[in-house]
């Protein structure tokens, strides 16, 4: 933990915490011409995303979308919202973010941190009609367009050193934020499927850092399933009288892509469950496009051994889709997903005594 105050920090204690972040499967993070790449903006994203669900949780779900905004935009930056002023009441168009992100390698250099991704020719399953959705398949993208890649899952190239500074008074949110994303959090290009998994380990060792949380923790960022369907945006887990949307795999895998292709033949199995119409409630990249609010990861447990894990944030559609599906066919729709998933060979239903690890 350091002290820095300065200019343009108005004079605040910062607090530093220092994290190894490791991929437990590829991860497409594209820089502009699409070569994977890892870059601190993703995981910027990343934080954004959790905090959100974070204050909604801590806001009892009764939030003001628009004070939200405001509040992450004084954390995380802006250049976009209206009616900002300062300290000292003036309006501002734009503020700097107050969170400070830097990646480091094994072998501390800036230089090679940001280094591309050199994962090339995986298929654990065939890339044809009835798998492509499940799985990304790392095929060619055109002609006179070199083949995609990904950063990959072993070695150097998987991990980085990741540095965050920012103002004491946000410690408490913002650790909160990394427990979900080490619990949840996944990355980049088809990330809800379990592509770019996020493990974190503190390194600070004389700073407790705990970001592991066991499934009693989650039940305040969770709600019941019903009420996750009124709202548009993915607000919190959901639940219902068995407990959180939480699914662990029943079996360990020594490698990843053994543990993708489970992830991707359950997702099949599960989408195979519903009609055409309804598998829009699973995500779609029509107009209005939505990313599945049934998401997927790879999880590593205390003896390196990787877990699959599932969870649901239900919500319903984007009003901006013309796709037409009705309160009672969302409702009907999850509750075909669920009991999919309850009944499941691969995952089962995280138990009171679960750890989230």
């Amino acid at each position: 933990m350091e002290a820095m105050t300065g200019r343009g920090m108005q004079q605040r204690t910062y607090k530093q915490l220092t994290y190894q972040v490791r991929f437990t499967t590829p991860a497409f993070l594209g820089n502009a011409i699409q070569e994977a790449q890892w870059r601190t903006p993703p995981l910027k994203a990343l934080l954004r995303q959790w905090w959100r669900v974070g204050y909604a949780a801590q806001h009892a779900f009764r939030i003001d979308p628009n004070r939200m905004r405001h509040e992450e935009g004084r954390l995380f930056g802006h250049a976009w919202l209206d009616k900002d002023v300062d300290e000292a009441g003036r309006n501002v168009a734009a503020r700097k973010s107050l969170l400070k992100l830097r990646l480091l390698d094994a072998s501390t250099s800036a230089g090679t941190a940001w280094s591309k991704g050199s994962q090339k020719g995986v298929s654990p399953l065939s890339d044809g009609p009835s798998t492509s959705y499940a799985w990304f398949g790392l095929i060619k993208r055109g002609e006179n367009l070199p083949d995609r890649t990904a950063i990959t899952a072993s070695g150097e190239e998987s991990c980085r050193t990741l540095l965050l500074a920012f103002p004491d008074e946000y410690t408490e949110t913002l650790q909160r934020t990394l427990s979900l994303i080490h619990a949840f959090g996944t990355a980049g290009s088809r990330s809800r499927g379990g592509w770019g998994s996020v493990h974190l380990d503190p390194l600070d060792r004389g700073e407790k850092q705990d970001v592991g949380l066991d499934i009693d923790g989650f039940a305040e960022y969770s709600r019941d399933w019903k009420v996750c369907l009124e709202d548009d945006w993915a607000m919190s887990l959901a639940r219902d009288e068995r407990g959180p949307w939480i699914w662990h795999g029943r079996n360990a895998y020594s490698q990843w892509h053994h543990a993708m292709r489970a992830i991707a033949e359950e997702r099949k199995r599960v989408r195979s469950r519903l009609d055409k119409p309804r598998r829009f409630a699973l995500g779609f990249a029509e107009k209005g496009r939505m990313p599945s609010p049934l998401r997927w990861k790879v999880v590593k447990g205390s003896a390196g051994e990787l877990v699959v894990r599932a969870f649901a944030m239900p919500h319903r559609l984007p009003d901006e889709s013309r796709i037409s599906l009705d309160t009672a066919a969302l409702r009907e729709t999850w509750q075909q997903v669920v009991g999919a998933l309850d009944a499941s060979s691969v995952v089962a239903r995280a138990g009171s005594q679960a750890v989230m690890r």
